[in-house]
């Protein structure tokens, strides 16, 4: 059986199948995400005495098209 193309078309089953199995396909992708390996918090390489921070006087300039 071809499913309905419009959503108001299906049957209450149908939309519980339908419900169920995006749901299942989420839980499937949530757990094939968790189960890969994650990294290591990577550390920063040393800077100078500034760090990161910006300096105090900070001019953007962006071009006009």
């Amino acid at each position: 059986m071809h499913p309905p193309s419009r959503i108001d078309e299906l049957s209450p089953e149908q939309r519980r199948r339908e419900i169920a199995s995006i749901l299942a396909k989420g839980i499937l992708r949530l757990r094939a995400r968790a189960a890969l390996p994650t990294n290591a918090p990577c550390k920063s390489p040393k800077t100078g005495a500034e760090g990161l921070e910006v300096p105090d006087k900070t001019v953007l300039s962006v071009p006009r098209g």
